[in-house]
């Protein structure tokens, strides 16, 4: 293979045009691309007074986000709508000629400032350019000489273990969006675009029980609920469709919760005890557990306590509030009330310590 053909199949350039008309975006990772469209539309009407002061706009952009992001959501909605070209590299191609990296991350730069108006797509910027390698330090110096103002290429890389990276190619990014995971208003509209017209399944339950997933996941749920079998004039019942999640063959792996617990089920180990865990964790311990959450929410704290007391069911925000603070389900009621209590007594003292 000569040199010429390695560096041109591991860079595409795709033209506006040729982007997909409809997709099934993460709109979470759409808005934070209509800020960013936005942005540069500001900066075309202020460039002339920046450029006078010296003030560089650069819109080198990273995206992160956990496993299953929609990044290309981002990339998408700004190659469409700006209109630019797309330039990326083939990553298999990129890691295969690993010797020739950093050369082949020069002429991939080098293509998109000829090509320009132009996207520089930079996907799993951790494996491309992982820390203390020669293709870092490329990267990094390709970076720092392209920029929307001098060359209008909107460098954009995303990342799912920014931990991973130089700290110095992390300074060379004028903007930082962080997708979180998938928001309810992402689930609800994926699966009103995928199962409209399916009357017999509630969207919004199915949205609210995917709390945790990926969009990748939740796009393959979306799939295999679209290929049941409808049940006409009815509305299925919520325990139904959990069961319909549950047989689906979707697990959301990405859920590092979820993915621990398959692991431990494949492994044959079981989850410790309640008993177990209070004996690994000492009264004192869990007093500053107590202690925290108590500081940082004592009304919720107490109310989230009530609950489990009583033996009521659980709303969606008592589960996020458990998941946050899980200890609060070990011990029997009277222990919760006991330790509550001592923990706003010591909450209280050290205020007033603090002189608050």
């Amino acid at each position: 293979m000569s040199e010429d053909r390695s560096f041109a199949e591991a860079v595409t350039l795709v033209e506006p045009e040729q982007q997909v008309g409809e997709r099934l975006s993460q709109y979470s990772v759409v808005t934070k691309a209509m800020e960013h469209q936005a942005l540069m539309k500001r900066f075309d009407d202020m460039k002339r007074n920046m450029s006078d002061k010296g003030i560089k706009f650069g819109s080198r952009v990273l995206l992160i986000g956990p496993p299953g992001t929609d990044f290309e959501a981002f990339t998408h909605y700004l190659c469409r709508e700006v209109p630019l070209k797309l330039v990326r590299f083939r990553i298999e191609e990129l890691l295969k000629e690993s010797k020739r990296g950093p050369d082949i991350l020069r002429v991939g730069f080098e293509f998109a400032r000829r090509n320009s108006p132009t996207i520089m797509l930079v996907d799993r910027l951790d494996n491309i350019a992982p820390r203390n390698t020669a293709q870092s330090v490329s990267l990094q110096n390709e970076m720092s000489r392209t920029s929307w103002d001098e060359n209008e290429v909107l460098v954009i890389a995303t990342t799912t273990q920014p931990q991973f990276l130089d700290l110095d190619i992390l300074a060379t990014f004028d903007k930082t969006y962080v997708i979180e995971g998938t928001s309810i208003e992402d689930r609800v509209r994926l699966f009103e675009q995928v199962l409209k017209g399916r009357e017999d399944i509630d969207i919004s339950v199915v949205a609210e029980l995917t709390d945790g997933w990926s969009f990748a996941d939740v796009k393959r749920l979306a799939t295999s609920l679209f290929m049941t079998e409808r049940e006409e004039g009815v509305q299925i019942p919520r325990e139904k469709i959990e069961d319909m999640i549950s047989n689906s063959g979707v697990v959301p792996l990405t859920n590092p919760t979820i993915l621990n617990s398959v692991i431990a089920r494949v492994s044959g180990k079981t989850h410790p005890t309640l008993t177990k865990i209070e004996q690994e964790y000492p009264d004192d311990f869990l007093d500053q557990l107590y202690l925290m959450a108590v500081g940082e929410n004592y009304t919720e704290t107490q109310r989230v306590i009530e609950v489990l007391n009583d033996g009521m069911p659980l709303s969606k925000e008592d589960r996020g509030f458990l998941a946050r603070y899980p200890f609060l389900l070990n011990g029997t009621p009277e222990d919760r009330l006991t330790r509550l209590l001592r923990a706003k007594k010591s909450s209280d003292r050290l205020q007033r310590i603090m002189g608050r």
